[in-house]
């Protein structure tokens, strides 16, 4: 990172120096004195010589970067353990606050500069009061030309309103971005220190945070996490604090993290995030855990892909037929919004980043969904002593068997001797789904029916002139139908009402429903029919 300085010491350009090359480009904004400064994580600053420039200069300026690595291996936090606010150069968590400061602002820079394509995804998710069990999950894809995939409030507007915003509405949450961190407001109102204790060979240095004691907005505190050889900046945690809530909400550890990395030509970005935060009932106990996270997938420049995600915690499997064949088509889900994969031809599937709690996974299959069933979910426990991934197969059911479930509560009537001597049988299931002319659900709508054929009043006398009402997702079934005999049905929208009595004066039921009416067969040989119902609603 080369960046123009004045004799007050304010940074006024900054650029990454060209892979490869090193070469560089700065505009001066006036005539003047200035000077270069060059910084690289890991090694020591150069600085040039001021010069001087005149409105129409334009120099040519050779600056030899010093080979002088800084290393963080073996620092400790010994001795002095007091929180320092823009600790003073020579100490070591000055040191190692440089080298965070460093790539901090090598992602703010690419954020400024807006170089990216991303995909992303974000996942809201909702754990129970113990943040043990996921008890729904909605996810979003999306692929955005942003500055930035993860962006905080800006930093004046914490520093006045803190990190959290509780009203009658709500709680709202806010996290750090590399500006907020890099921020006057940040650093003034922020101490550091080194993580106490000793660090095993190889593992991450933590730079602490925390608010100077007479911050009384919510505030946060936390760790940078960086690596001791190479001094990259890894991770950041944190945690809210100066929350004025009840003890019995914190108890859901509010917080977060930001991950950090840096791509081939020295850019910086965020791959993911999230955030952990409380959610009351009227009563200001804790209802639940609301988890946000977001995951870059992949980052785009405009000679391709620059950068690829983490897939994270996993499932893999394969729903089964009867027969013990993969089952291609089925859907495998979580409960929420955009969580559903599809089985390919073999019947196999994968579900990616899952995060370290319980989920119950779901299954189905079209077969199975026309008919309003869905078979029981199996919980998988993605913990960190799982193994990565989880496999998990499922055995779809066969048809017989789903009939039987879904119309368990449904008495069967026996067979019924018509007229002219036909026997008729009740072993046809009906599914009825009934949409708008859009083809949108239309849920509380009726479905009238009736048998159409001879000998059909002894079948109303059995009940088979139905009326009834679709579900929230327009589908409405009925059990234990005629088969091999004529049924002509109707959808009603909803507040749509017919003269029953008309029935009694032999009116069929195209008479009432003229153009509406749908007529058809269920065959004994396949006792289950789904037919669709539409409302014309233009």
């Amino acid at each position: 990172m080369v960046s123009l300085e004045d004799r007050a010491g304010r940074s006024l350009d900054r650029v990454l120096t060209r892979t490869g090359s090193g070469l560089f480009e700065l505009r001066m904004p006036a005539p003047g004195e200035y000077r270069v400064r060059a910084e690289r994580i890991g090694y020591a600053t150069t600085l040039s010589e001021f010069f001087s420039v005149a409105a129409t200069d334009t120099l040519t300026i050779e600056l030899a970067a010093r080979i002088e690595p800084i290393s963080l291996t073996g620092i400790e936090a010994e001795g002095d353990r007091r929180c320092r606010v823009r600790p003073e150069e020579g100490l070591a968590v000055a040191r190692v606050w440089e080298e965070a400061r460093k790539a901090l602002a090598a992602a703010a820079w690419t954020r400024e500069r807006g170089l990216y394509r991303y995909e992303m995804l974000t996942i809201r998710r909702r754990l129970d009061a113990r943040g043990r069990r996921v008890e729904r999950e909605d996810r979003d894809y999306l692929e955005v030309s942003a500055p930035t995939p993860y962006e905080s409030r800006p930093a004046d507007s914490l520093l006045a309103e803190g990190f959290v915003r509780l009203s009658d509405q709500g709680v709202v949450f806010w996290g750090p971005d590399a500006d907020v961190l890099l921020s006057d407001y940040f650093v003034d109102t922020h101490c550091f220190r080194l993580t106490p204790g000793e660090r095993p060979p190889g593992e991450p240095l933590g730079l602490e945070f925390e608010p100077v004691p007479d911050r009384d907005v919510a505030e946060v505190a936390g760790t940078m996490w960086l690596d001791p050889v190479s001094a990259h900046l890894k991770r950041l945690d944190f945690r809210y604090v100066n929350l004025n809530v009840p003890a019995r909400l914190m108890r859901a550890s509010p917080g977060g993290s930001v991950e950090f990395t840096t791509l081939p030509n020295g850019t910086w970005i965020v791959p993911s995030w999230h955030l952990r935060m409380f959610r009351p009932d009227p009563a200001a106990s804790l209802a639940a855990i609301i988890m946000e996270h977001g995951e870059v997938l992949r980052v785009r420049d405009q000679q391709g892909v620059v950068f690829e995600g983490d897939r994270g915690g996993r499932i893999v499997g394969t729903v089964f037929d009867s027969l013990r064949a993969g089952l291609p088509g089925a859907r495998v889900f979580l409960d929420g919004e955009g969580t559903d994969v599809v089985t390919d031809t073999n019947g196999r599937f994968e579900m990616t980043h899952l995060g370290p709690w319980t989920y119950s996974v779901h299954f189905n299959h079209p077969y199975m969904e026309r008919l309003g069933y869905q078979p029981e979910p199996v919980d998988v426990e993605m913990g960190s002593e799982a193994s990565n991934p989880v496999r998990v197969d499922f055995e779809a059911p066969p048809m017989d068997v789903v009939l039987d479930d879904v119309c368990s509560g449904v008495r069967q009537p026996g067979p019924t001797l018509a007229a002219e001597g036909r026997i008729v049988w009740y072993e046809g299931v009906l599914t009825m789904a009934v949409t708008d002319s859009d083809g949108n659900p239309v849920a509380n709508a009726g479905v009238l029916t009736t048998t159409a054929a001879p000998g059909a009043e002894d079948l109303e006398e059995d009940g088979h002139r139905v009326i009834g009402r679709t579900s929230a997702s327009g589908l409405y079934r009925m059990c234990w139908v005629p088969v091999d005999l004529p049924l002509e049905l109707v959808a009603l929208s909803r507040g749509e009402r017919f003269d029953r009595s008309a029935f009694e004066d032999g009116a069929a039921l195209a008479d009432l429903f003229p153009g509406r009416v749908q007529r058809i067969t269920i065959a004994r040989e396949a006792p289950h029919r789904t037919l669709v119902l539409r409302i014309e609603t233009r």
